[in-house]
């Protein structure tokens, strides 16, 4: 570099350019094994491609920092970036629930693996964090919850509310994942007990609800899916003098949506709202809501605002979800939402299933 002064001071040494520990472990141009963390191709690279500042993050819309792209080979954004992956940071896929995570490699050692909202493997979907949750109160009040109101340990509430963090701060993200879920669905697979035998067992048994991008556009509109995580994401129901009810309400009709949660009878839609509310009032810092949340683009990129120019991530002038649901009702009429379902329902029809994953059957043990 002594006679190269550009190339210095476009590297790292010559810019003064930090990164956080985990953002360097996770660059595909870092090694890392059980020997260390060999980071030499990103400390003697120019400064011109360890930050990929031409890509966006698929969630925040912000192209600072490292993102990586979808471990899937078949997966495209649509319509995207000249039909590229899906590329996150590190931290928003994980707030968003996506599937974050490592496995060993016998070549690499360790291999680090990030799947967007349609390569998710089936245990870590939405619906699969629902039933896993549940399935600690069943632990404890049976199959049926009869016994909800039976004493209840310390290890199982923490167990319940740590389960509940992950829930809600995944429904958090709604403003932005909404639309993904109306255009393909996602990976659910049935939960399978011990001893049973999935070939001899009905949808309704499997607990399986059919779905089309129409169906599922229809649903988002009518429990608000994407206004209920704007208005999370910036705690809006602080401001109520009594959130409980509206909260409980946007909630509950959430949770009544069979085709993002499942066929949930009430007593488990209840036990959702009762948990979920409690978890969201606690205002844990990991639930990245409020003066926690994660920032956004400035600028005006399709994936943080609509068509029409609003944002996305934001109520705006949308009323607040679970406000104005009437008496004895579970959804409410409101005309005055926007979104973008009706393109990406239309996208979904011209091109084929996004994932292997999907295509193929991978039925998930009971976990007692």
């Amino acid at each position: 570099w002594k006679d190269n002064m550009k190339g210095y001071n476009n590297s790292l040494f010559g810019k003064k350019i930090w990164c956080h520990a985990i953002c360097g472990m996770w660059h595909s141009k870092t090694h890392v094994s059980d020997r260390g963390i060999d980071c030499s191709n990103i400390v003697m690279s120019n400064g011109l491609g360890h930050i990929e500042s031409n890509h966006v993050c698929s969630l925040c819309g912000r192209k600072d920092k490292i993102k990586v792209a979808c471990w899937d080979k078949e997966c495209r954004t649509p319509g995207g970036e000249k039909n590229t992956p899906f590329r996150f940071h590190v931290t928003c896929a994980r707030q968003a629930g996506l599937d974050v995570g490592d496995s060993e490699d016998p070549i690499t050692d360790i291999v680090f693996k990030l799947h967007c909202f349609h390569h998710v493997r089936p245990e870590l979907v939405f619906r699969a964090k629902l039933e896993d949750m549940i399935e600690v109160e069943r632990g404890r009040a049976g199959n049926d919850l009869s016994n909800s109101r039976s004493p209840m340990s310390f290890e199982t509430a923490s167990t319940i509310f740590n389960w509940g963090i992950h829930v809600i701060q995944s429904l958090g993200w709604a403003w932005r994942w909404a639309e993904w879920w109306v255009a393909k669905g996602d990976n659910w697979e049935p939960l399978i007990e011990k001893g049973q035998d999935e070939s001899k067992m009905t949808k309704e048994q499997l607990r399986i609800v059919d779905s089309t991008p129409e169906s599922r556009r229809d649903d988002a509109r009518l429990c608000r899916l994407a206004s209920f995580g704007a208005a999370l994401r910036n705690r809006d129901y602080d401001k109520e003098g009594d959130d409980h009810n509206v909260l409980g309400n946007a909630l509950r009709a959430v949770f009544s949506t069979k085709s993002l949660v499942g066929p949930l009878n009430k007593p488990e839609i209840e036990f959702f709202v009762e948990w979920l509310a409690r978890v969201y009032r606690s205002d844990d810092p990991k639930l990245g809501f409020g003066k926690n949340k994660t920032p956004v683009s400035d600028e005006i990129d399709p994936n943080v605002y609509y068509s029409n120019g609003c944002p996305k991530f934001k109520l705006g002038n949308r009323p607040l979800p679970g406000k104005e649901v009437g008496k004895k009702q579970i959804f409410e009429k409101c005309e005055a939402d926007y979104d973008d379902y009706d393109e990406f329902v239309e996208t979904s029809l011209l091109s084929s299933p996004p994932s292997s994953v999907m295509s193929k059957r991978i039925p998930r043990k009971i976990k007692r």
